[in-house]
C-alpha cells in the first residue's frame, strides 16, 4: 500500500511540473517563432493572418523602410548583421574548441591518475562552475589591456573559457568514469604508448561526450553579453548579442519581426551544430571500442 502511494504523489508530482514546465517553455517558444515569421501587423496577435519571411530577408540585406523601424534604431547598428554572425562563429567556434580540448585532458587526468588533492581539485571545477563570472570581468580587463587582447575576438574566446572549461570538463569526466579502463591497457599491452592509446582509443569512444561538451560550450559562448560589452569596443567586432540591443528603445521592442527572426537564428545554430556532429558519433564510438578489443 505504502509502494503504490508512493507512485501515485510521485506520478502526481511529475505531472504537476510538466503542466507547470512545458507552457512556461513553449509559450515563449511559439510566440518567437510566430512572430518571425508574420507580417508587422500581426506581431502581437496569437495566430498570424499571414506568414512571410521578409523579416529573415531584412536581416541579411535591410531596406530603407527597415532601418526607420522603430524610431530609427535598426539605422543605429554600425555593422551589418552578417558580420556580427560571423564574429559570433569565430569567437564561438575558438571557444568552443579550446574549451572541449581542455576538458578531454582534464577528464582524462581526473579518471585515470591518483595524486593529492585530487578531491580537493574535482570540487574546484565544480565551484567554479557555480561562480559567478562577473566578478573577475575587472580584473580581467585590465589584464587585457596590460597583454593586448582587449577589444579582440581572440581574448573574447578566451574569457568564455572561464564558464565554458567548467561545464566541459565536468560532462567529459563523468562519461570517462564509464570507459574501461581494459580499452586503453589493450592498446599498451598491444605497443601503443600512453598517448597513442589517449588519443586512438579513449578519444573515439568519448566522442559522444565530446560532442554534448562542445555544444554546450558553443551555446555558452554563443548567447555571451557580458563579456562582450565590457571586451570590445570596436563596432566591427561586435557579436550577435550587442547588435540585439538595437532592436531595444527604452525597455521597449522596436522591431518585433526583425528581433525574433534574429532569435530565431541565434537559437537555431547551436542544434545546427549538434545535427551535424551527431552522425559522427556512432562511428566514432565503434571505432574506438573495436579498434584494440
Amino acid at each position: 500500500m505504502g509502494v503504490l502511494l508512493n507512485r501515485i504523489i510521485k506520478g502526481c508530482v511529475i505531472a504537476v511540473s510538466l503542466a507547470l514546465l512545458i507552457p512556461w517553455i513553449l509559450i515563449p517558444s511559439y510566440w518567437t517563432f510566430k512572430t518571425a515569421f508574420s507580417r508587422p501587423e500581426d506581431a502581437w496577435t496569437w495566430i498570424p493572418s499571414s506568414f512571410t519571411l521578409q523579416n529573415f530577408a531584412s536581416l541579411a540585406a535591410p531596406t530603407l523602410e527597415d532601418y526607420f523601424k522603430g524610431h530609427g534604431m535598426r539605422a543605429a547598428i554600425p555593422i551589418p548583421i552578417s558580420q556580427a554572425i560571423r564574429n559570433s562563429f569565430i569567437v564561438s567556434l575558438t571557444s568552443s574548441l579550446i574549451s572541449v580540448t581542455i576538458g578531454f585532458l582534464a577528464g582524462y587526468a581526473l579518471t585515470r591518475f591518483q595524486y593529492r588533492f585530487k578531491n580537493f581539485m574535482q570540487g574546484f571545477i565544480v565551484f567554479s562552475y557555480t561562480f559567478p563570472v562577473f566578478i573577475i570581468v575587472i580584473p580581467l580587463l585590465m589584464i587585457y589591456r596590460t597583454l593586448g587582447l582587449y577589444n579582440t575576438l581572440l581574448g573574447l574566446a578566451i574569457a568564455h573559457l572561464a564558464y565554458t572549461v567548467p561545464v566541459s570538463t565536468l560532462m567529459i569526466r563523468s562519461y570517462m568514469v564509464s570507459v574501461p579502463k581494459e580499452l586503453e591497457e589493450a592498446a599498451m599491452v598491444d605497443g601503443a604508448t600512453r598517448i597513442q592509446a589517449l588519443i586512438r582509443v579513449i578519444l573515439p569512444v568519448s566522442l559522444p561526450a565530446i560532442v554534448t561538451a562542445f555544444t554546450f560550450a558553443f551555446t555558452l559562448s554563443w548567447g555571451d553579453l557580458l563579456f562582450s560589452i565590457i571586451l570590445i569596443s570596436s563596432p566591427e567586432l561586435y557579436t550577435v548579442p550587442i547588435v540585439v540591443q538595437f532592436f531595444l528603445w527604452g525597455g521597449e521592442i522596436v522591431d518585433p519581426g526583425g528581433l525574433a527572426a534574429l532569435a530565431v537564428f541565434i537559437g537555431i545554430i547551436p542544434v545546427i551544430s549538434y545535427g551535424i556532429l551527431q552522425r559522427y558519433v556512432i562511428q566514432g564510438l565503434m571505432r574506438g571500442a573495436l579498434r584494440y578489443g
